[in-house]
């Protein structure tokens, strides 16, 4: 049995694909996009993407790990619509106050 905290990051190939070509954009800013679609599952689940050029692999996963781990204790998985992230290169570090409150405000309004 996959517990609800891997089970909102896990996708197929195919589901994968379909959400990153078909999500409609609903935050562009310097440091991260936001794109959501109307969930496939019974829970919304999340993608988050963080190219090389956004800086060493230690610090891509821990933008990784904050966007999902917001993503849980938030209660977004009760969400309508799946969730794509995707982290633009940038020269400063992304604070976690900043991405949770982002998040937060477009979970009140797209949620």
């Amino acid at each position: 049995m996959v517990s609800l905290g891997r089970k909102i990051s896990l996708w197929k190939k195919d589901e994968r694909l379909r959400t990153l070509t078909q999500a409609r954009p609903i935050l562009r800013s310097h440091a991260f996009d936001v794109r959501i679609l109307p969930k496939q599952d019974n829970i919304a689940r999340i993608i988050v993407i963080s190219p090389k050029k956004t800086g060493s692999a230690p610090y891509r996963n821990l933008l990784k790990r904050r966007a999902r781990s917001i993503f849980y204790q938030e209660k977004m998985f009760g969400s309508i619509n799946d969730w794509v992230i995707y982290f633009r290169p940038s020269q400063s570090l992304l604070d976690y106050t900043k991405l949770h409150n982002t998040l937060l405000d477009l979970f009140k309004k797209h949620g």
